[in-house]
């Protein structure tokens, strides 16, 4: 495989108006597209994923979740290639308005894990950057832009 072909964003994550962003996930197949509402805090857990990474979790959970519905993005590994599984599930699982065990499982494969984390990285700092942490507060209704992960995840880059 390409060098490219291994470091090209799998996720992405834009905000697309008030209360609403877009969670895309690039598999073998097509690339996915999910909505996001602000009801739950993704782009938290997307950013905390990031950090448990670089601290060596074995397991860890990003939850996208709509209205109705959710996808949770799951990655496990103890190592440097990691396991994921894109669950899709036809209610808030998160919430338990639903049994966690009933999804479908959207994709699934590897990815190695520094190439996950800089993914997040490029995709908070390009937040960060493009709206800063007072329009992502006001645009995101609930939750504030995830700065302490994000500074996190740029010390771990300098280390």
């Amino acid at each position: 495989m390409l060098e490219e072909d291994r470091t090209r964003e799998r996720i992405g994550y834009v905000l697309s108006g008030a209360g609403w962003a877009t969670f895309s996930f690039r598999a073998d197949a097509e690339p996915m597209a999910f909505a996001v509402s602000y009801l739950h805090d993704s782009l938290g857990d997307l950013a905390r994923m990031g950090v448990d990474l670089v601290k060596g979790a074995q397991s860890t959970t990003a939850v996208f979740m709509d209205e109705p519905g959710e996808v949770q993005l799951v990655v496990t590994g103890d190592k440097g290639d990691l396991s994921f599984e894109l669950r899709g599930y036809a209610d808030w699982a998160s919430w338990g308005m639903t049994v966690a065990e009933d999804y479908k499982v959207l994709a699934s494969g590897r990815i190695r894990r520094v190439d996950l984390v800089r993914n997040i990285h490029t995709i908070l700092e390009r937040i960060h950057v493009e709206l800063g942490p007072a329009k992502y507060r006001e645009l995101w209704v609930e939750h504030d832009f995830p700065l302490r992960a994000y500074e996190q995840l740029i010390a771990a880059f300098k280390k």
